[in-house]
């Protein structure tokens, strides 16, 4: 068996660790308030989960000599990907419409809304890419497997965010932390957890582990950039300060 496949023999078992942090992170605003949310809300949380299911059932599959279900499944990521992308874009504006209304002070103020509306795009953009790459690489086992594999640094990161936001979320206080504090914290403990992964495959410098960094290290400034008063009224001009659901 190829020794690239080998290496993620047992890439089902750590698919425990990303399913934690979904479920932790997105527990006090999406879990919690289940009943209340809107249908797109919905549509992108199921199928992120189904993109997360089929994170850890492709690499079994492949590994146990399985390659034609792997394909077939692959097929459908095709159109999972495609849902987790669109539902996620879908629901972009609604970060435009939180700023304009001023934000949730004193602990998520408009300027973190109105920064998410670029950071976690392109966020959403790198994982399309990523995923347009491993398509490309169908027949190279190696770069097929790692510019899948950073699918999950993409897609991990608003689960991630929420994580290291979690007293925030979850009391409204924090306790004197600030949304700054907490991505200063968590952003770089990601960075290295990436540059690990990356590491331990010798894949370094691999554009997509680059593009992996270079991204969730510009989360570090989302408040930064939404303070700016000509990218906020950019964004308003775009997307608009309401959207389509009760809030």
């Amino acid at each position: 068996m190829n020794k690239t496949i080998l290496a993620y023999k047992n890439a089902h078992k750590w698919m425990i660790i990303p399913w934690l942090i979904i479920i932790v992170g997105f527990t006090p605003q999406y879990f919690m308030t289940w009943l209340s949310e809107p249908w797109p809300y919905h549509l992108h949380a199921l199928s992120a989960m189904g993109w997360y299911v089929l994170m850890g059932v492709q690499p079994y599959l492949i590994t146990r000599g399985k390659a034609k279900q792997h394909r077939l499944w692959g097929m459908l990521g095709i159109f999972i990907a495609g849902a987790v992308v669109f539902s996620a874009l879908s629901i972009v504006p609604t970060n435009v419409y939180f700023g304009a209304i001023g934000g949730f002070e004193p602990v998520l103020p408009a300027s973190f809304f109105y920064g998410l509306v670029l950071t976690e795009s392109l966020q959403i953009v790198g994982f399309g890419l990523a995923v347009i790459m491993a398509i490309i690489n169908a027949k190279k086992p190696e770069e097929h497997s790692i510019w899948m594999l950073s699918t999950l640094f993409f897609g991990l990161m608003p689960g991630w965010v929420r994580l290291i936001m979690f007293p925030i979320l979850i009391t409204g206080e924090g306790g004197g932390l600030t949304v700054q504090t907490c991505l200063n914290i968590g952003i770089p403990i990601f960075i290295i957890a990436v540059l690990i992964v990356g590491y331990r495959l010798k894949k370094l410098k691999h554009p997509a582990i680059v593009l992996s960094i270079i991204l969730v290290l510009l989360m570090l400034f989302t408040l930064k950039i939404g303070e700016q008063p000509a990218f906020q009224d950019l964004v308003t001009k775009i997307m608009k300060p309401t959207v389509p659901w009760n809030f």
